[in-house]
C-alpha cells in the first residue's frame, strides 16, 4: 500500500493498462480547469527481501487536451521511491465540452522485470475543478424549455383522455348504425 504526506489512501489502488489509458470529462462548461493527477507506484515491489527490488521501471507520457504535460514520467523516481504518492497539478482549457486526459506507454521502461506482467501507465486518482464560478441559476432558455415541454405534455394527456371517453369523434360500431357486420353475443 502506498502512503502520501496528506494521509489520504487514494494511493492504495490504481487503474493500470498495458499501453494506454484515456479519461474523458464530458458535459463541461467552457473555461479553465485545474487538473490534479495522483500517482503512486504500487505495481513494483519495495520489499527489501525481494532480489528483484528496484529493477522495474514504469515510464509513460501524459497528455491533457492533446498537449504533452509529462514526458518519460517515472512515478517511483518522481515520488522518491516505490509506494509513495505524488500529485501533479496542471491547468487545462476546455473549448468544447470535453476534457481529455491520456496516459500513454511509449515503449520505455519495464516489460518483463521483475516478472512478466503489465507495467504500462497507471493512475490512482484524477481531480478536475473549475477555475471560475459555476453558474448556479437556471438560464431563461432552460426555464422556457421546461415550461413548453410541460404544457405540451398536459395538453396531450387531456386530448388522450377526451379521445378515450369518446368526446373526440371516436365512434363504436354500434353507434354507426352498421348492424350487418356487428355481432350479438348471448349467454344463458
Amino acid at each position: 500500500m502506498a502512503t502520501s504526506t496528506t494521509g489520504r489512501d487514494i494511493y492504495s489502488s490504481a487503474r493500470l493498462a498495458p499501453f494506454s489509458l484515456r479519461y474523458y470529462g464530458r458535459c463541461l462548461i467552457r473555461g479553465s480547469y485545474t487538473v490534479k493527477l495522483h500517482f503512486a507506484e504500487i505495481m513494483l515491489t519495495a520489499d527489501p527481501t525481494n532480489s528483484t527490488r528496484g529493477w522495474g521501471k514504469c515510464i509513460f507520457d501524459v497528455y491533457i487536451q492533446g498537449d504533452k504535460v509529462l514526458s518519460n514520467f517515472n512515478i517511483a523516481e518522481e515520488a522518491g521511491g516505490i509506494g509513495k504518492g505524488i500529485e501533479k497539478v496542471y491547468k487545462a482549457n476546455v473549448t468544447g465540452s470535453t476534457l481529455e486526459i491520456h496516459l500513454y506507454w511509449s515503449g520505455k521502461g519495464t516489460t518483463s522485470l521483475p516478472v512478466v506482467g503489465v507495467y504500462g501507465p497507471l493512475i490512482s486518482a484524477i481531480s478536475v475543478t473549475p477555475n471560475f464560478k459555476s453558474p448556479t441559476e437556471i438560464s431563461a432558455g432552460t426555464i422556457a424549455g421546461i415550461v413548453v415541454a410541460s404544457v405540451t405534455a398536459v395538453v396531450l394527456i387531456i386530448l388522450a383522455v377526451l379521445w378515450k371517453k369518446g368526446c373526440m369523434g371516436r365512434k363504436d360500431i354500434k353507434d354507426r348504425g352498421d348492424k350487418k357486420n356487428s355481432q350479438l353475443l348471448f349467454s344463458l
